[in-house]
């Protein structure tokens, strides 16, 4: 696990980003031409190399002069990207990285703007040489929160951290005024890149990722124009996504119909979980069951090769920077409502043993919108409650490798029996113990045959009471609570492993064998 990747992947940390990067509406400045480099972006490791669509400056067709290697080139639809952060980019990070080893180059169209809450530059450093990304411009909630904040309104207190009651407002006047969400101008410029980049050949698929769902949108377009094999990824359920909620049955019946055409146009459709892959084919019966594959999320055992190595200079240098037990929540928190069973439980705890105040920490790493000052007065575990702002990828897993158990928060109800957090594999492979609150589902049918830890029930405050005293007297003992899932077990969570599936499925479609 934590060894280095096995030879021939592209390895990340050992030098600056070099992908490709093209901004297709910048034209006619001033040192911009086919060759010119721009200086790296403020807070970023990327070498940014600006190539631009036209005579004199259009890139080169990399994937059409095939030569020795036979490389193939993806055209992939993916607005969560570095240098944004956050757990939706990982996915397809990894995809674009683990690719190349199995002859696929990507081109990546993604957006310009820095708008999202969690960004973290770190991650450019893992795009390959070969990739070209194309970044597009495009209105987005996002950038209406940042102009809010510009203005003086509180909606967005700091990076990593947004106001909850302001995000929903805005989240549900979208869902009135733009279909299928708040991304739809970016998804029409991402289009127009798109159809430029087709234009200079060389492209052999097309993969789109979801959310947002525009992204699906433009590789409609681009499916109907040019017949090109076509992989819809969907990181969550569009119809029935826990986020969204149809304003009115007109709104409702818009979505179906979008999903409807993605779905029934796209060659395969991949899905993040076996129960989501059983919701698609029973939503679609008329289509073969072959269309919708089951690709999950995992993680990268180069990652925690870094983590580590980072980790043990850090100990080397401060050998008692823990003098409690933590229990980690590490990623967003948001729509999880299951923390106030996990908040109510440490209130108990510390009220009935008030050494707890001192010897246990319950601390949240990465954005949040669930807990706010009205929280921390309810609940009051003053220096037992700590939340803290995103921290770059790899430092995170460092994070995770020395808490003590680490916090898996479920949605609650229906939608933990479809979904769960894509970090529950880099928890799996971290070498610690689980406590995960949530409903009945793959996540906690996950936990239980791996023997990573204990599943209990939202609302259940007695019982994640009784395991948080549990894991603090463990610690105490000097217990040993590692956690050790055998390497085979892990493997097939393997990103590297999960890209080479990947490219079955495009082999597959790309060869003219997929199903209609």
């Amino acid at each position: 696990m934590g060894d280095p990747p096995p030879r021939g992947l592209p390895r990340s940390g050992g030098r600056r980003g070099g992908a490709r990067v093209r901004d297709p509406g910048e034209r006619g400045r001033s040192g911009s031409g086919p060759d010119a480099r721009a200086g790296p972006r403020p807070g970023s490791g990327a070498r940014l190399l600006r190539r631009h669509a036209g005579a004199s400056g259009r890139a080169p067709r990399h994937a059409g002069r095939r030569g020795k290697e036979e490389m193939k080139r993806l055209l992939v639809f993916a607005y969560f990207f570095p240098p944004l952060g956050g757990g939706g980019c990982q996915r397809t990070l990894k995809l674009v990285r683990y690719l190349e080893p199995s002859g696929w180059r990507s081109t990546v169209v993604t957006t310009r703007d820095r708008d999202y809450w969690i960004l973290d530059p770190t991650l450019l450093e893992e795009v390959p040489q070969s990739a070209e990304v194309l970044r597009v411009g495009g209105m987005t909630a996002g950038k209406v929160l940042l102009a809010l904040a510009r203005a003086g309104v509180p909606v967005q207190e700091a990076q990593g951290s947004r106001h909850a009651g302001a995000f929903r407002a805005l989240r549900s006047l979208q869902r009135w005024m733009l279909l299928p969400d708040a991304y739809r101008g970016w998804s029409h410029a991402a289009l127009r890149a798109g159809e430029a980049r087709l234009r200079e050949g060389g492209i052999d698929a097309l993969w789109t990722t979801s959310s947002p769902e525009s992204a699906h949108l433009a590789g409609l377009a681009l499916k109907e124009r040019h017949h090109l094999p076509w992989v819809a990824d969907f990181r969550d359920p569009w119809v029935g996504r826990v986020t969204h909620r149809s304003p009115t049955p007109w709104h409702e019946a818009r979505h179906r119909a979008m999903e409807r055409r993605v779905i029934h146009a796209a060659d395969r459709v991949t899905l993040v979980s076996e129960a989501l892959v059983a919701l698609y084919r029973k939503r679609y019966p008329d289509l073969d069951p072959a269309r919708f594959v089951y690709l999950p999320n995992g993680f990268d055992p180069d990652d925690w090769r870094r983590a580590r190595q980072n980790d043990a200079g850090a100990r080397a240098q401060d050998s008692s920077r823990e003098r409690a037990f933590v229990l980690l929540h590490a990623g967003q928190l948001a729509h999880r409502p299951t923390v106030h069973t996990l908040l109510e439980a440490a209130r108990r705890v510390v009220e009935r043993d008030p050494s707890a105040s001192r010897d246990l920490r319950v601390r949240f790493l990465g954005g949040n919108e669930e807990i706010g000052a009205k929280e921390e007065t309810r609940y009051g575990l003053g220096p037992v409650l700590e939340i803290l702002p995103s921290r770059p990828h790899v430092a995170s897993l460092a994070e995770m490798g020395r808490a003590g158990a680490l916090l898996l928060l479920g949605h609650g109800g229906a939608a933990d029996a479809l979904l769960y957090t894509g970090k529950i594999y880099e928890y799996l492979s971290s070498g610690r113990p689980v406590l995960a609150i949530l409903d009945e589902g793959p996540a906690a049918d996950l936990i239980r045959a791996t023997a990573a830890g204990i599943v209990l029930r939202p609302g259940d405050t007695g019982a994640v009471a009784a395991a948080l005293e549990n894991l603090l007297l463990a610690w105490r003992a000097g217990e040993d609570q590692a956690v050790h899932i055998p390497p085979d077990r892990l493997a097939p969570w393997e990103r590297g492993n999960l890209a080479s599936r990947a490219s079955g499925i495009l082999a597959e479609i790309a060869s003219g064998s997929a199903q209609s």
